[in-house]
């Protein structure tokens, strides 16, 4: 009896050594067809190098065909900056919209194996409304591969 409750000591040990590991953090993403896409911090050494500095808002591994990045913009972080590094072999259609209003703030391609950088303030003088938005990402039926990053600040040149 005590040698039983010792293995089922050790397996819960073991379970709780495994589930606490650091391996990265792990974010939930939702797709166009509302399944769950799980993102894990990005190993890839070429993907690091394109990493920005300053504070992300989402970061969003660009699989399948029609993945979506979801974020809030606050009244003091209303300053936004968009990276997507395009590692497909397709071309990538996004839009931005505002989900409070249902405006599209902006539609943009990147090129196969191109990045695409697009900062606010050469659009947008005062920022961005606060709200939900969402930036749906579309390959005309296409498998993509990818990563975009958002970046909120508070002042234009917190961009740079």
């Amino acid at each position: 009896m005590k040698f039983s409750k010792l293995i089922f000591l050790l397996l819960i040990l073991l379970f709780c050594i495994s589930a606490c590991s650091p391996q990265g953090s792990i974010h939930q993403l939702s797709n166009a067809n509302n399944k769950s896409v799980t993102d894990k911090k990005v190993v890839n050494q070429e993907m690091k190098d394109h990493q920005p500095s300053i504070p992300l808002s989402f970061e969003t591994v660009l699989v399948g065909k029609n993945p979506t990045s979801n974020f809030l913009i606050d009244a003091e972080h209303n300053y936004f900056q968009l990276k997507i590094i395009n590692k497909s072999k397709v071309l990538i259609t996004f839009n931005l919209v505002n989900n409070e209003n249902g405006k599209e703030v902006f539609t943009d391609q990147v090129k196969p194996n191109k990045v695409f950088t697009w900062n606010i303030n050469t659009a947008y003088l005062k920022g961005l409304d606060s709200g939900k938005y969402t930036i749906q990402y579309r390959s005309n039926g296409s498998n993509m591969n990818g990563i975009a990053y958002g970046q909120l600040s508070s002042t234009p040149e917190g961009l740079h």
